[in-house]
């Protein structure tokens, strides 16, 4: 055989190789199996106990002179704190507010408190037990709580214990932020919705305006579903929630949360939050150097087409693994507000088309881009600090596009059973 006959050999090997990967690893996602996932999720789960051991028992650079622990949860329970000495309103005076931290921490660490006094009612409860405790409860409360409603969704409480433990929920975990509640309430929202209870769907909906951005665009998706009895559900328990606040913790409270809103822009405007740590457009934009009026024009922009998207699908189709996708990924690539832990929230379209994959098969590369967000969730922040390559809107991009690609070309997929071969534990 001539030298050319071997090189042509070759070659024809080298491309049935790439072929081969191509379509296993990539369109049909064959190596994400059970086993492999099952596995990869009690490592991380074990991982995560280790890195709570060290965090919260041994010195560490996040743990301040005096052992507090210096995290973002620091001033959810500093705002419970206050609302139980009587002085909720400290939390919206910036100054007040540092200097308060700094004398529990002996740090000039400073962490904002820009939530309404909603979510400060609902941090009274863990205001009764020190910080570290308080920040372990609250994880582990929250956490448990979105386990449950995934289970719901996924009927298979493992596959919702490995949702919970994918990297965006850890990182959410050691901040000790609120996404795997505001995750829980959004998971709760629309498996009522899809089991037809609006009013249970309404109060969840209702409770997620602790978080305001988030809930951007859910009124229109109900609005565009003719979805009444939710819209006015949601309305009440918002009233409800607001005026409970009013009753605890008096009007003072919501007269400086109104006049902290400017801070709070001006706070996102000019980095003050590092635009490494959000996920947005706009955030990606001013780390290019972009100016705030072209960043917030391309940020509005994108967000009509994500309303387009939500308008669609809602009015549309009933198929909830065509409207979660694009209504929580549509929110979060709307709000120009929402850091790396807000990809927990992405866990719960996530679920409805893992469930629908299970039983009725996966779409072509879709095991693939569920594997490839789940991966890239650890690491958003990292690399567009060590980088300088923002990622992190990738990933709800990543989630619309799975749901797009259901509206538009799969409409009836679940009788049509176009799908590659899975393994259901």
């Amino acid at each position: 055989m001539s030298s050319k006959d071997n090189a042509s050999v070759k070659s024809s090997k080298k491309s049935s190789f790439v072929k081969k990967f191509w379509f296993r690893f990539v369109r049909d996602g064959e190596w994400f199996t059970w086993d492999r996932i099952r596995f990869t999720s009690a490592f991380t789960a074990f991982m995560l106990l280790i890195v709570f051991v060290y965090l919260f028992v041994l010195p560490n650079p996040f743990t301040s002179p005096n052992g507090t622990f210096l995290m973002d949860y620091l001033s959810f329970w500093l705002a419970g704190r206050q609302a139980l000495t009587g002085t909720p309103e400290v939390v919206y005076h910036l100054d007040s507010f540092s200097e308060l931290q700094f004398q529990t921490s002996a740090s000039d660490t400073v962490f904002a408190f820009f939530y309404p006094p909603t979510f400060q009612l609902l941090q009274i409860p863990y205001a009764f037990f020190s910080a570290k405790i308080a920040h372990i409860t609250f994880v582990a409360t929250t956490s448990i709580f979105l386990w449950y409603v995934l289970r719901v969704i996924l009927r298979n409480g493992l596959w919702a214990a490995c949702l919970v433990v994918i990297p965006a929920c850890l990182n959410n975990a050691l901040h000790g932020q609120n996404a795997a509640l505001t995750a829980a309430l959004y998971a709760l929202f629309l498996v009522s919705i899809e089991r037809k209870k609006p009013v249970l769907a309404g109060i969840a909906l209702g409770i997620l305006t602790i978080k305001p951005q988030l809930g951007l665009l859910a009124p229109i998706a109900l609005i565009a579903s003719y979805n009444w009895r939710c819209f006015a559900s949601a309305s009440i328990t918002s009233i409800f929630l607001a005026g409970a606040s009013l009753l605890v913790l008096g009007s003072e409270v919501w007269i400086s949360f109104v006049g902290q809103v400017p801070i709070a822009s001006n706070v996102m405007q000019n980095g003050f939050v590092d635009w490494e740590k959000m996920i947005s457009l706009y955030s990606s934009l001013r780390q290019f150097g972009i100016n705030h009026t072209y960043s917030s024009t391309l940020q509005a922009c994108l967000g009509l087409v994500c309303l387009v998207c939500v308008v669609s699908a809602w009015r549309y189709t009933k198929d909830m693994t065509i409207r979660a996708p694009i209504l929580i990924a549509g929110t979060l690539l709307t709000t120009p507000f929402a850091l790396s832990y807000d990809l927990t929230l992405l866990i719960v379209p996530c679920a409805f088309l893992i469930r629908n994959g299970l039983e009725h098969g996966f779409l072509p590369y879709e095991k693939f881009m569920l594997a490839a967000f789940i991966v890239l969730s650890s690491s958003t922040s990292s690399i567009a600090i060590q980088l300088g390559i923002p990622l992190a809107p990738l990933l709800p991009f990543i989630v619309l596009v799975l749901g797009m690609q259901r509206y538009f070309y799969y409409p009836d997929f679940s009788t049509q059973m176009k799908a590659t071969n899975t393994v259901i534990p």
